[in-house]
């Protein structure tokens, strides 16, 4: 499942490259002590000519999966969209040349998985 993911960022950011937008895929990792990684994320960072920015997330509602779901919490999962597109609010790095936190921005457009 994870290579069919890795191919979907290829094909999007490929895509939109055609397109002639600057993109890029970013991949993030969070470590816990002792270099063992806790968490990672992947997204596309999509420029605009006009400087705007957008993060897309080709996997958007596995974030929230969790080991013992509820069938409440289980059905609300099925609202979550697949695929998100967030408008970026800030820089992902801060003036003094360290990381900053993103905000997560504004949902600029949402799709539902084609199944």
């Amino acid at each position: 499942m994870r290579l069919l993911f890795s191919f979907m960022f290829i094909v999007v950011d490929a895509f939109l490259r055609d397109k002639g937008y600057n993109t890029a895929i970013c991949k993030t990792k969070w470590e816990k002590s002792g270099g063992v990684t806790v968490e990672n994320y992947e997204f596309v960072d999509v420029v605009r000519s006009d400087s705007k920015g957008y993060f897309i997330d080709l996997d958007f509602a596995s974030e929230f999966v969790i080991a013992r779901p509820t069938n409440f919490y289980e059905n609300l999962l099925q609202y979550l969209s697949r695929v998100t597109i967030d408008a970026a609010k800030q820089s992902l790095k801060s003036s003094d040349g360290g990381a900053a936190n993103r905000d997560g921005g504004e949902t600029v457009v949402a799709f539902d998985s084609v199944d």
